[in-house]
């Protein structure tokens, strides 16, 4: 199954799908709604600037592998 996650809004109860995924919905698919979630307003109109980012690489690899790259 294949998914694809869109903003739109609703108009007299149809929800408008947008032009580039209509091929892919003439089969049978199943619709989850997601309502107003503060998460999702965060992401949509407030864009972070990522100032630092910690990665925990401890069993990926050594220090000496890390250096002979």
């Amino acid at each position: 199954m294949q998914a694809i996650e869109f903003v739109t809004h609703v108009k007299n109860g149809i929800i408008e799908v947008p032009k580039e995924y209509l091929k892919v919905l003439q089969d049978e698919c199943r619709i989850i709604i997601l309502i107003g979630t503060d998460e999702h307003k965060a992401v949509t109109t407030k864009k972070k600037k990522l100032t630092s980012l910690e990665v925990d690489t401890r069993g990926l690899f050594n220090r000496d592998e890390a250096n002979e790259r």
